[in-house]
């Protein structure tokens, strides 16, 4: 593509891709929701395009939100497609699905007249041009052990950052975000650059409670859940999920009492028979919930939820003191012309 013998496509819109360059959960998908909510609250119509990772509509494409209902399961659009068409219903925002990224976009624009299209995942898809480019590292291990694949988790070298045009590393202290750090710039606030001016932006993500399955027999912590008292509650925790170890020691910050957990690969397709084996190990840990994400809920069929409530927790994407900070800066990339005023 930087040698023009293949050629990518410009979309009569803006394109705003979140991206990676190492394996892992950076956090691309409570980000791409955070962006789409944030762009539409200054009102343009967003859309958001994704691969749809080992969906059964990968290769075809197709919507799996038009912004009013539903059009498709998590086996057909994929696990995380899926979860963000959910959680951006509300908003009216469609969510479509494709390998082709630029076929799925124009899809979008003559579909819904869209003006922004939130490209999940799309860092290493060259074939779509883009307006803003963000790149999200782990904190903690921001390019893992530094080799490239199949050595190593990046995707691509570290220098493949200077295509970026901002930063963000997440799963950041919760210090790190309430305080800051040294430093600032003054055109939009954000506290750190690079030598080429390229603002990095730092994040957390924030565990929030969803939904509780009350099950047969119902257990005291069912009623404090729900009053959302739940630090000392013994839990089974299990997830699919890239980084799992990250999620356990989200719950032990929490306060649960993780008796025992079970990781599946990331992705991982669920059975009636895996959820009797996790009810069997967590009433033999003596566990009185069961405790998963978001992403894996999407693919369990309530009825499989036989011997205690299950509890779902999810996270949303917490800049603190960075926010107003980030979000003139994406606002500003969407329409310099008013300078990037939230």
């Amino acid at each position: 593509f930087r040698q023009q013998r293949l050629m990518a496509h410009r979309l009569p819109c803006k394109v705003v891709s979140v991206g990676n360059i190492a394996l892992g959960g950076t956090g691309k998908t409570p980000m791409s929701v955070y962006l789409a909510r944030l762009i539409k609250g200054v009102g343009y119509r967003v859309a958001v395009v994704s691969r749809g990772y080992k969906g059964l509509a990968e290769k075809n494409g197709g919507v799996v939100s038009d912004g009013h209902a539903l059009q498709m399961g998590p086996s057909k659009a994929g696990d995380e497609p899926y979860l963000m068409a959910q959680q951006l219903l509300p908003l009216g925002i469609p969510v479509i699905v494709g390998r082709d990224r630029v076929r799925s976009g124009w899809l979008a624009l003559r579909r819904y007249q869209t003006e922004v299209i939130i490209l999940d995942d799309g860092f290493q898809h060259m074939r779509l041009q883009r307006d803003l480019d963000i790149v999200l590292l782990d904190a903690r291990h921001p390019f893992g052990n530094g080799y490239l694949l199949p050595r190593g988790t990046l995707r691509e070298p570290v220098s493949s950052l200077l295509r970026a045009d901002a930063c963000l590393l997440t799963r950041c202290p919760r210090e790190v975000i309430e305080g800051g750090l040294m430093g600032h710039s003054a055109k939009y606030g954000d506290p750190v650059s690079d030598s080429r001016q390229r603002p990095i932006f730092f994040a957390s993500h924030a565990p929030v409670l969803g939904e509780c399955f009350p099950a047969h027999p119902a257990t005291p912590w069912t009623a404090k859940m729900q009053m959302g008292k739940w630090a000392g509650c013994p839990v089974y925790a299990f997830s699919g999920i890239a980084r799992n170890d990250a999620f356990q020691k989200t719950l032990y910050e929490m306060g649960f009492d993780l008796r025992g957990s079970t990781g599946f690969a990331d992705h991982h397709i669920y059975s009636r028979d895996d959820l009797s084996n996790i009810e069997t190990q967590a009433v033999a840990n003596g566990a009185q919930l069961l405790v998963t994400t978001e992403k894996d809920r999407v693919k369990i069929t309530g009825s499989w939820i036989q011997k205690m409530p299950l509890l779902v927790v999810g996270v949303r994407m917490d800049l603190g003191r960075y926010t107003e900070a980030f979000e003139r800066f994406v606002c500003h990339k969407l329409h310099p012309q008013d300078g990037g005023i939230v």
